[in-house]
């Protein structure tokens, strides 16, 4: 409509005189307008006069109230139609704005209906001389709008919870997170990131990497920079790994780029969120290093060594040449952890993996653990046998000086094989398997005291003999093919019988007698010497309780003597083993005799000390076996409970000449006697050799003179007919 149009008189209306055709005048067209008002007003509208009673009311009003009619309200009151609290609020506020004017604007109403809210502006109602005359208000229901705005403030609510507990997450994070803009600048970093980056926060924020300066790692600044570009170009993000230095430390990092778009989708930054991997991955370093080296010792283990020498025999397969491998073992070492403790066994162990790689031609030959205490050391490009010799004699200069635990020094020795190939179709194990084979054979030869052996096939038909021995050994204990042999002990002073020594022989069904030199070094290596020994036990006290049952009343019992082995003393069940025998063959314990090297008890001395003084407990003597010819020491004979020491056959055999035999004789015998204990003299071949003990004062002997071991039928025949 124009502005013309909008002046233009209305139909009826005179534009000269202000009234229209009609006739109307200005109150009445004023009625006609408060008429419409009242009656077609969503507001609820009301006038009140001085003591707040209806005098005018729109339509909405009295749907409000329940009224049939607008002109049924008029002269009533609030108190009429509302509750008592509401009407009374209402009739103070207006008749303080009929004492003051001061008009009343958008007071809410929550008491007006239950379950509505309203709210109500009221002024002043004046003549048209300006007095008050009453009050005039407009209520509006804004229980919707009310609802609207409670859910608005509760989204606003969680919208400022959820961004706080988001910054709270980022601040808190410890992965590292920053945004970098189309500068590559930093724009935000969390603490992580501000931690990382090594500089304080308003150093950060608007600088590149480059600008902070990275000199440890100029390499990473440029390939990030690349990265960062990528992503602000293409709009593809992504993940990167970072191995980068930072304040010197490397770390290792999981980054995640996340580009950030504005409204018409241009990139605009990009969000870098980080994992710091340097601890899982330091952590998987380590346990990389763990699979492929002994935890004790820092050595290469057996899988790294198995890995070089394949690795090695590709290589004389490309290029020719010749590798060697050398297996250690070190001798007595079950002695230092029986001695000692297993702390010192460690010890030594880390003391002679130092010698090891000390002790090696250059850096590329690798010293390996192969298990207890087992080393290899493997040698690339040999030149020969005299190569592999002299890495071998530099090991032993290596152990010679003494190892020292608590102040005092500790020797040991390597039993050393050696395998060598010059052919790439040989394996690991092979080798390996030679190398062992020829280190075992030298250590039966040298009895543990040091040397080196080249692998050769004698070698390997020996250990292949060996296995079919220990497995020939097996059947022969579940077959009971092992006899005993009895060799008589006599009284030197009388020559008269006083008891056995008990000695097994192996009756095997194809090579007929084999005596003990043939089978027990091996049932002791295999630790089959425990059951074969349990048989030796039961049958000879069985035998001696027979024999001494058919024995004169007059005449005093014999004694059995039972050799023990180091295996069996090392054993837990021994003490009740001999229990069981001497219970079951209903032998006296005294008549029993067990008989121990001093080898053998140094092997295992503390083992040695508690298991003798057990057996002593029981009854049974205990007799001390080539005295003077093992690790000869007054202590043993301190330690442990001996009732005789048995002189050695080297020693017997020097009495005819003119050496120190006779004095060394003379001197245990002495020292015996002192001590309370019997002696006797082994290996007596010859009358002379028998004066010369009778004279020295020995009490017992045995030997080829008097007789050789035999089965327990002639035995009988001889000794007890």
């Amino acid at each position: 409509m124009t502005v013309e149009k909008q002046n233009e008189p209305a139909p009826g209306v005179d534009p000269a005189g202000g009234a229209g055709a009609s006739g109307l005048d200005e109150d009445e067209l004023d009625r006609i307008c408060l008429h419409n008002l009242l009656s077609a007003c969503a507001d609820t509208i009301f006038f009140k006069d001085r003591d707040s009673r209806f005098i005018r009311v729109s339509r909405s009003e009295a749907d409000l109230t329940g009224a049939a009619d607008p002109a049924e309200m008029l002269g009533k009151t609030d108190f009429d139609y509302f509750n008592v609290e509401h009407a009374e609020r209402a009739f103070q506020d207006e008749q303080e704005i009929i004492r003051s004017g001061v008009p009343l604007f958008d007071a809410n109403e929550t008491n007006t209906l239950p379950g509505r809210v309203f709210s109500c502006t009221k002024q002043p109602l004046r003549d048209f001389a300006g007095n008050i005359i009453g009050i005039f208000g407009i209520t509006r229901d804004i229980t919707a709008r009310q609802v609207t705005e409670a859910q608005l403030l509760a989204k606003t609510a969680e919208l400022d919870r959820v961004g706080t507990e988001l910054r709270t997450l980022l601040e808190s994070s410890p992965d590292p997170m920053a945004r970098f803009d189309q500068e590559l600048r930093y724009t935000y970093a969390n603490p992580a990131a501000v931690v990382l980056a090594g500089v304080p926060e308003s150093q950060l924020l608007g600088h590149t990497n480059r600008e902070l300066g990275h000199p440890e790692d100029e390499e990473f600044v440029r390939k990030w920079e690349e990265t960062l570009r990528e992503v602000l170009r293409t709009g593809v993000g992504g993940e990167v790994e970072q191995d980068v230095v930072i304040a010197g430390t490397r770390r290792y990092l999981h980054t995640r780029l996340v580009p950030e778009t504005d409204a018409s989708g241009t990139v605009v930054s990009v969000l870098a969120v980080s994992h710091d991997l340097t601890d899982r991955k330091r952590i998987e370093d380590a346990l990389a290093d763990q699979a492929v080296h002994d935890p004790l010792t820092r050595l290469a283990n057996r899988a790294l060594l198995v890995d070089r020498i394949e690795q090695a025999l590709c290589r004389i397969r490309d290029q020719g040449g010749r590798l060697a491998v050398l297996f250690l073992d070190l001798d007595r070492f079950k002695v230092v952890n029986d001695s000692l403790g297993h702390a010192a066994g460690d010890a030594l162990l880390i003391a002679t993996a130092a010698r090891l790689r000390s002790a090696t031609r250059r850096s590329g030959d690798l010293v390996a653990r192969f298990g207890g205490d087992e080393f290899v050391i493997l040698c690339e490009h040999i030149h020969g046998r005299k190569d592999a010799a002299s890495v071998a004699r530099r090991v032993y200069r290596a152990l010679a000086a003494p190892f020292e635990h608590d102040g005092r020094p500790i020797h040991i020795t390597a039993s050393i094989g050696i395998a060598m190939t010059s052919d790439p179709a040989t394996t690991a194990d092979a080798l390996l398997r030679d190398a062992d084979a020829a280190m075992f054979r030298v250590k039966a030869r040298s009895h543990g005291t040091g040397n080196y052996l080249f692998f050769d096939t004698s070698v390997r038909e020996e250990a292949v003999s060996r296995l079919w021995l220990e497995g020939e050994l097996r059947r022969a204990i579940d077959q009971e093919e092992f006899r005993l042999f009895y060799e008589p002990v006599y009284n030197l002073r009388d020559r008269r019988i006083t008891g056995m020594e008990a000695l097994i022989r192996w009756q095997h069904p194809e090579r007929g007698l084999l005596p003990p030199s043939v089978f027990v070094e091996v049932a002791e290596d295999c630790n089959l010497i425990v059951p074969i020994g349990r048989w030796v036990l039961r049958e000879a006290c069985r035998q001696m309780s027979a024999w001494n049952r058919r024995r004169d009343a007059g005449k005093p019992p014999l004694t059995m003597a039972v050799n023990l082995s180091p295996r069996q003393l090392d054993y837990g069940g021994l003490v009740k083993e001999i229990a069981d025998a001497l219970a079951s063959s209903e032998l006296q314990p005294n008549q029993l005799c067990l008989e121990v090297t001093e080898t053998a008890v140094h092997e295992v001395p503390r083992v040695a000390q508690a298991v003798l003084s057990r057996i002593s407990n029981l009854g049974v003597r205990i007799a001390l076996d080539d005295f003077g010819t093992g690790y000869s020491s007054l202590g043993h004979l301190r330690r442990i409970p001996v009732d005789a020491l048995k002189i050695d056959r080297v020693f017997v055999n020097g009495l005819e000449e003119e050496t120190g035999d006779s004095a060394i004789v003379t001197a245990v015998v002495t020292m015996a006697h002192a001590l309370d204990m019997t002696t006797i003299g082994e290996g007596i071949e010859s009358t002379a050799q028998y004066e010369h003990l009778r004279a020295l004062g020995c009490d017992q002997g045995q030997g080829h003179l008097f007789a050789e071991p035999m089965p327990a039928t002639a035995f009988e025949a001889l000794h007890l007919d």
